[in-house]
C-alpha cells in the first residue's frame, strides 16, 4: 500500500476536524530524541514505499503542530517509538511528553479496509449503528479485551448498558469523519 502524505503546509488551515486523535505521547527512550508512544491506530503500513517522510501532528495548547516523523519501531505489542525531525536530545523529547497525536485523514482516504489500521480501542466514543438497519444503537463506552472474546461496552440512546461482541469481521464500516461504527450485531442480542 502506497499512501503520499500530505505536506500540512499545503492545507490553509489545520482544523482539528480533519485529523484523527490517535493516541498520546510517552515518555522518552534513550538520549538520542526518541519518544514512546501509545497509539491506537498501526502506522506500519500506512507510509509504505512512500517517497518523504510522514507527518504526525501534536497538540500544543489547543493548536495541531505537524512534526516529521523520521524512523519508528515498534517496542512490545503497543508500543510505538518515534523519533521526529529536530527532536535530537532527551530534553527535547521530554518537551513532547503527554501531548496528544493526530493523524491526518488524508493519509486514509482511498482505503477500503481502513478499519484494519485501528485497534478496537480507538472506538470507544463512536456512536454505534447497527449495520443491517443502519439505526443509532448508542455510544461505544468501553471495549473489553481480557476474555477471550472481545466486548463493547454501548450505552444505548434510552440510557441502558448493552453489552456486544466486536471484532474486525464484525465491522461493516467506519465513518470517522462521523465517528460511527456501522457494527453486524448478532441477531437477538438488541432485544435482550
Amino acid at each position: 500500500m502506497l499512501l503520499e502524505p500530505v505536506s500540512p503546509a499545503s492545507k490553509t488551515m489545520l482544523r482539528k476536524e480533519d485529523f484523527e486523535h490517535i493516541g498520546t505521547l510517552g515518555r522518552t527512550h534513550g538520549t538520542q530524541g526518541e519518544v514512546s508512544a501509545k497509539l491506537s491506530v498501526d502506522l506500519s503500513g500506512l507510509w509504505e514505499g512512500a517517497d518523504t517522510s510522514p507527518f504526525l501532528m501534536l497538540e500544543e495548547q489547543g493548536l495541531l503542530i505537524p512534526y516529521r516523523v523520521l524512523k519508528r519501531r515498534t517496542k512490545g505489542e503497543d508500543i510505538d517509538l518515534i523519533t521526529f525531525s529536530g527532536i535530537t536530545t532527551k530534553d527535547e523529547a521530554d518537551a513532547l511528553t503527554g501531548r496528544p497525536v493526530w493523524l491526518d485523514r488524508d493519509y486514509l482516504s482511498g482505503e477500503e479496509d481502513v478499519e484494519d489500521f485501528f485497534d478496537l480501542q480507538h472506538f470507544v466514543g463512536f456512536d454505534l449503528y447497527d449495520a443491517s438497519t443502519q439505526s443509532c444503537v448508542g455510544r461505544a463506552v468501553e471495549i473489553d479485551e481480557s476474555t477471550i472474546n472481545t466486548l463493547l461496552r454501548v450505552e444505548t440512546t434510552a440510557g441502558e448498558e448493552l453489552i456486544l461482541p466486536i471484532s474486525e469481521e464484525l465491522i461493516e464500516r467506519l465513518d470517522l469523519q462521523g465517528h460511527r461504527l456501522y457494527l453486524h450485531i448478532p441477531a437477538g442480542l438488541l432485544e435482550l
